[in-house]
Formats: C-alpha cells, structure tokens, sequence
C-alpha cells in the first residue's frame, strides 16, 4: 500500500513536470506565431508603401528590407511547423501520463478502500465476538 502511494506521488510529480514542457512548448508556438505575424505585417508594409514611392534611395532600401525580410519569414515558418509538432508530442506525453496517473490513484483509492472495509469487518467480528461471551456469561 505504502508502495503504491510512493509510485501515485511519483507520477504527479512527472505529471507536473510534463505539464510545465507542455506549457513551455505552447509559450514558444505562441512566440513563434507573434514573430511572424510581425514580420508579416512589416512585409505587407513596405509592399504597399514601396508603390507610392518615386525616391530611388527609398526604392533600394525598401527592396533590401524586403529581401532581409523574406527569409526570415520562410524560417519562421519552418520553426513554427517544428514548434507545432513538438507541443504535440508533448501534449501526447502529458496525456499519457494525466490516464496513468489517474489510474494509479484510482487504483490506490480502491486499495485503500478495500483496505478500510476489512480492518472494518475485522472490528465488527471482534466486536460481536465479545458481545457473544458476554451475553454467554451473564
């Protein structure tokens, strides 16, 4: 009994652990998506604004952003398609581990409760053990 709730407490604690990855993961998804977001309006940006201007100056460097900018984007991309999987795996993980957990504690529960039913039956039996050699006596 004393093993199983070592092993419950263990696995809440993996529980946690996963949790908090999980959390990382999406924090970082979320971050990804923001950076692109804003690199994408950036783009947008001086697409348009790159028409109405007759400055070749303005022209080139309208032009070097661009090209600074789009791989950047394409980057983005790919690490947020590697961002996206990785919450996934660790969101697999975490709910793996959420069913093991709660089945371990369901398992300890209905342990201790089988447990508490004899200790139970046990009491009742001596109780009415003595009151059989008391009623027998008098």
């Amino acid at each position: 009994m004393k093993q199983l709730l070592i092993l419950c407490q263990q696995e809440e604690k993996k529980l946690g652990r996963l949790g908090n990855q999980r959390a990382d993961a999406q924090t970082r998804v979320t971050e990804n998506h923001k950076q692109r977001q804003a690199i994408d309006n950036m783009l947008n940006e001086y697409h348009g604004s790159s028409s109405h201007r007759v400055n070749p100056l303005l022209l080139q460097n309208n032009a070097n952003l661009l090209s600074t900018l789009k791989p950047l984007q394409n980057k983005l991309d790919k690490q947020e398609v590697l961002l996206q999987r990785e919450h996934q795996r660790m969101d697999g993980l975490w709910r793996r581990q959420l069913g093991r957990q709660k089945g371990l504690s369901w398992l300890y529960e209905q342990r201790k409760s089988e447990q508490r039913k004899a200790i139970d039956a046990q009491e009742q039996k001596q109780l009415d053990d003595l009151s059989s050699r008391y009623q027998n006596q008098g």
